[in-house]
């Protein structure tokens, strides 16, 4: 009863726990409000982070060294915000935090209970419904705390202020609705709207109220007792997955074949009169990647399901070397395929991918020989680890590089490229190669680029303090 332990102490605790659901509900609003992704996102992974640690010290928790290295991780991800202009890789460090936050919550809250990578992987998706059927929680304790603490001593004017509090959001949404389906409606609410609510004091005040609900769920609903794991001692006869594999090979092996003959270092034979390396290359790329995160599930599957046999650890040997084959078969593909159209930053995240796709499979065939092999903390730190150099290592900048030393002649489609689908981390490549071809500097696109980086950098409030825009800005200035 060790997880009801926790919830019932996170509850009967909501002066506590409702009061660091507040600061991050503070926090959130007065980062991010009318703010863009900078120093804010970097801040608020760290009050997270700090949030998480007083949480666990008051349930007795202890942090391990995993968890910390967690930590670690996202408020990389979000100095790595603070350092980009790139709103993929904005987006991308996002949700890396969210999930290296929410894996820490599972360590935290759930760890006795997740051995396995299945197990935090049915965690992982457990801790969200947990956390929104937890959504009333925060109401009612708030209710007894302050019936407990005699805050609001008339019981009939507490049950009206809940009322009012639970009402509001929805009301927001009803009027909305009703805005939209009657124009005279929406036209006079419109105008009491206007009237009213002045003031950014009221959304800010909205914005507190949901980030406090969100972080209170999450604190019940990651230690709300859950079903245990389905698990079955008794697996299935190896036979199966040795056929499974097996018929398996022998499509493997046939398309393998091809690769070498045909794709790798030109081939011994010739392609086809309608193919180009090129077109060769970009056919087909996106399925042979979805073949190889199929064999990694399929090999998880047979570990799991099947009864051990030394045939069956063989079969998946084989299955595991024509999925490396396959992805070095869809790297030298990608390469082609740079070769002829040059890069650009999806190209380089699917190489990392693939990276990463490599050394999973690694640790998929380390823990098919070796059971206690922890695959779960291994992929965590794989991918967290890759991606973390990846964000990093600015892959505009990169693109723009490689873009203009293997581009004979720049046309205005390559000058829009540069300055609208490239983000101003690679403004010292980009801003220098402008000011060598002043020819340029008239395009509109060019000067939405330097306007976009002077509206950045010099007009931000501190919250939104983007250090590629400044450094951009310094260049053009």
């Amino acid at each position: 009863m060790e997880e009801m332990s926790k919830h019932d102490r996170i509850r009967n605790r909501f002066g506590l726990f409702g009061g660091l659901s507040f600061i991050f509900g503070i926090a959130a609003s007065a980062l991010f409000y009318k703010a863009g992704i900078g120093l804010n996102s970097f801040i608020f992974t760290i009050i997270m982070v700090i949030l998480l640690v007083i949480a666990s010290r008051k349930l007795g928790i202890r942090i391990t060294r995993g968890t910390c290295l967690y930590f670690a991780a996202a408020v990389l991800l979000g100095l790595s915000n603070m350092l980009t202009s790139s709103w993929r890789l904005q987006f991308l460090n996002s949700i890396g935090i969210l999930l290296l936050l929410e894996v820490s919550l599972i360590r935290l809250f759930r760890y006795d209970n997740a051995k396995s990578i299945t197990e935090y992987l049915y965690h992982m998706v457990l801790v969200p419904i947990h956390a929104l059927s937890s959504v009333w929680m925060l109401f009612s304790d708030a209710n007894r705390f302050a019936k407990d603490k005699k805050i609001v001593k008339n019981e009939k004017l507490r049950n009206v202020l809940i009322g009012c509090v639970i009402t509001v959001p929805i009301l927001f949404v009803i009027i909305a609705l009703l805005s939209s389906a009657d124009m005279v409606f929406g036209k006079i609410t419109r105008t009491m709207f206007e009237r009213i609510f002045y003031s950014d004091i009221y959304v800010v005040a909205i914005l507190t109220v949901f980030g406090t609900l969100l972080c209170y769920s999450l604190f019940c609903g990651a230690s709300r007792e859950s079903a245990a794991v389905i698990s079955n001692n008794k697996k299935a006869n190896p036979t199966i997955g040795i056929t499974i594999s097996s018929l398996l090979l022998i499509v493997y092996v046939t398309f393998c074949a091809i690769q070498v003959l045909y794709l790798f270092a030109g081939g011994l034979f010739t392609l086809p009169e309608e193919f180009t390396y090129s077109e060769y290359a970009r056919q087909g790329f996106f399925e042979l990647l979805a073949v190889t995160c199929l064999n990694i599930v399929l090999i998880l599957v047979c570990v799991n399901v099947f009864d051990e046999s030394k045939w069956l650890k063989r079969a998946l040997a084989a299955v595991t070397a024509c999925t490396y084959i396959m992805i070095a078969s869809a790297a030298y593909r990608m390469f082609l395929y740079i070769g002829a159209y040059h890069l650009t930053f999806l190209r380089l995240f699917v190489l990392l991918f693939l990276l990463i796709d490599a050394l999973l499979l690694a640790g998929v065939i380390i823990s098919i020989y070796r059971r206690q092999f922890p695959l779960f903390e291994y992929s965590v730190a794989v991918i967290s680890i890759c991606y973390i150099l990846f964000s990093f290592s600015r892959p505009d900048y990169y693109t723009a590089k490689y873009f203009l030393e293997h581009k004979e002649v720049i046309t205005s489609e390559d000058i829009t490229f540069l300055t609208s689908e490239l983000s101003h981390d690679a403004a010292g490549v980009v801003v220098s190669f402008l000011k060598e071809h002043p020819e340029y500097e008239n395009d509109f696109f060019v000067k939405l680029y330097y306007k976009r980086a002077v509206d950045k950098s010099g007009k931000t409030n501190i919250r939104g303090y983007n250090r590629s825009y400044e450094r951009a800005y310094e260049l053009i200035r």
